[in-house]
């Protein structure tokens, strides 16, 4: 269910979005001497691969936050 919800809000959210613009950007940083030494279809295909892996980990990264924000949550009315 949280998956589900992450994929709503990342659909609902504008293209130019700060946080998804920096990371890009610090992806295309990372990879830019890579881009120089390879040949354009080999930069492309890792530059791809970068941008998954960084998808997947946001994703992770908002599931485990909602749930570590909930038993907080929980936590909180405990008392």
């Amino acid at each position: 269910m949280i998956k589900e919800w992450y994929r709503q809000i990342i659909q609902d959210m504008d293209a130019a979005d700060a946080g998804s613009r920096r990371i890009k950007e610090e992806i295309l940083i990372l990879l830019k001497e890579e881009e120089a030494s390879l040949g354009r279809q080999e930069y492309e295909r890792y530059r791809d691969k970068a941008f998954l892996v960084a998808s997947a980990a946001e994703e992770n990264g908002f599931e485990r936050g909602f749930k570590y924000a909930f038993r907080l949550f929980v936590e909180c009315f405990r008392d």
